[in-house]
């Protein structure tokens, strides 16, 4: 899988870089987890720092491209990002400990 980075511009009103790429791989298509991941070394940034907004791919073609935002800190992606974009360009690591902050108690749970 070989990201190239086509467009990063600095958006200092959002506090944040908007960046636009696109993905040539071999085999089956990556997921966005895989290129979360990637995607994040490439720009020396915090995983709990990067969205990726979409990906598109046509078929029969081994190529992907995407745009992603870059934040300068969580709270300024929090308090843009929808949550449901948050969670769904998640690593594992990351899933897991957000879904244990959201799972009721059991006290809570037994109360109902």
């Amino acid at each position: 899988m070989e990201i190239t980075i086509t467009s990063d511009i600095e958006n200092t009103l959002l506090n944040r870089r908007e960046l636009t790429f696109s993905i040539v791989f071999n085999g089956a298509t990556p997921s966005r987890k895989m290129i979360h991941a990637k995607l994040a070394a490439m720009v020396n940034a915090p995983k709990n720092q990067l969205v990726i907004g979409s990906l598109s791919n046509r078929f029969g073609l081994t190529q992907v491209s995407g745009d992603a935002r870059v934040y300068t800190s969580p709270e300024d992606m929090k308090k843009i990002e929808l949550d449901y974009i948050v969670k769904r360009g998640m690593s594992g690591e990351e899933e897991t400990s957000a879904d244990a902050q959201d799972a009721p108690s059991g006290d809570a749970a037994e109360a109902s």
